[in-house]
């Protein structure tokens, strides 16, 4: 038997629902959660268990210390993988973003905002240097903020790094010409959400989003709007596998919950398409190692073609999109299979991702039985 398998009997919502990906006249029945998954056997859900077994060793062997203590795989709403620290709560880094991005989602469903709305309307220290920035832009890494200060990526000293991110400085491009992966325009992002709401975005997240879906989480702050704590942009969501599980649960049932439309099925089908197209420049910054042209939505990655022809996760379906985060935490989210996978640790970041988790999720298809 496979070890790690938990078979904890609790409550559970279940619901008929087409599964993403199929015909729309194939139906099965669909779990959602209540306070805790549902385990299964991986049999149970079409899944030959001996095959997952090789996929997981893979990934333990390329992955850090951590390796997959904390890897949960979801098939159908029941668990039929749990690592043995999977319940250990820290932060997930950039798969933050995702939450970001959705408070947008949410804004635009409430006609309160919209994509293309300029940033500057809402906030005033982006008037003088970033006038033409929109919402879409910064969801996008394609806005060119850039702020005073040395930035924190290695090699820089960023003491006060967090106390400078909110001084706009001279862009690193015009809007929407290039891609730059830059977590001080993320954290600006943040603020003029902020800004919108009046509010925090986790306190907004919580009453329209992780209070219906049992997500215990948290966010931590950056400073502060006039009292208004500004939760990162970027990074410091912090919870544990099964509740970034629950997350990507969300999107793969294209936020419904059990009957309850949380999030528009458009801003899902938006937010997890690409969005910055291959022919899009990658930017000459520290951070060319993180190429968005052809792979990137609104804050998700996409298994998409980019401007080598190449799919960001090579080997696996094309209809995969994930969060990522540093120290390897991903949140991979794939409607052809009804699945939704997570790994999470502190170990340091993989030399390859994408290549290792191409390889893993198409071991992963091997084991798929229907």
């Amino acid at each position: 038997m496979m070890e790690n398998f938990v078979f904890r009997v609790t409550c559970a919502f279940i619901a008929m629902v087409v599964i993403p990906g199929c015909n729309t006249q194939e139906r099965r029945k669909q779990v959602f959660p209540d306070k805790a998954w549902i385990a299964s056997a991986p049999e149970k859900q079409g899944i030959d268990a001996d095959k997952l077994r090789n996929a997981i060793e893979f990934l333990k062997e390329n992955c850090h210390e951590d390796g997959v203590s904390e890897l949960l795989i979801v098939r159908n709403g029941y668990v039929i993988f749990k690592g043995e620290h999977a319940d250990s709560f820290h932060s997930i880094w950039s798969c933050s973003k995702t939450f970001t991005s959705a408070v947008l989602g949410l804004l635009t469903d409430e006609k309160v905002i919209s994509p293309d709305d300029l940033a500057s309307k809402y906030e005033p220290l982006l008037a003088e240097k970033y006038p033409e920035v929109t919402f879409r832009h910064f969801a996008t890494m394609t806005s060119g903020y850039s702020a005073a200060g040395k930035t924190r990526w290695p090699g820089d000293n960023n003491d006060d790094w967090s106390w400078t991110v909110y001084e706009p400085e001279t862009p690193l491009f015009a809007p929407g010409t290039q891609f730059a992966y830059w977590d001080e325009a993320q954290m600006m992002f943040g603020r003029v959400l902020t800004q919108v709401l009046q509010g925090s975005m986790y306190d907004y997240l919580r009453r329209k989003i992780t209070g219906y879906i049992d997500m215990e989480w948290t966010w931590k702050t950056e400073k502060d709007l006039h009292g208004i704590p500004i939760n990162n942009g970027c990074t410091d969501v912090i919870t544990n596998a099964g509740n970034l599980a629950r997350w990507g649960w969300l999107f793969l049932n294209d936020g419904n919950w059990n009957g309850r439309q949380l999030i528009s099925r458009e801003w899902i089908k938006a937010a997890t398409s690409v969005q910055v197209p291959a022919s899009v420049h990658l930017a000459d910054t520290e951070r060319k190692d993180i190429a968005g042209p052809g792979y990137y939505g609104f804050n998700w990655w996409i298994n998409a073609a980019g401007p080598n022809g190449k799919m960001k996760l090579p080997g696996a379906p094309g209809g995969i999109y994930f969060a990522s985060g540093a120290n390897n935490n991903k949140c991979f989210v794939i409607p052809e299979w009804n699945m939704v996978i997570v790994r999470m640790g502190q170990d340091g970041n993989l030399k390859d991702n994408d290549t290792v988790y191409g390889k893993f999720i198409a071991l992963v298809s091997e084991s798929i039985l229907d």
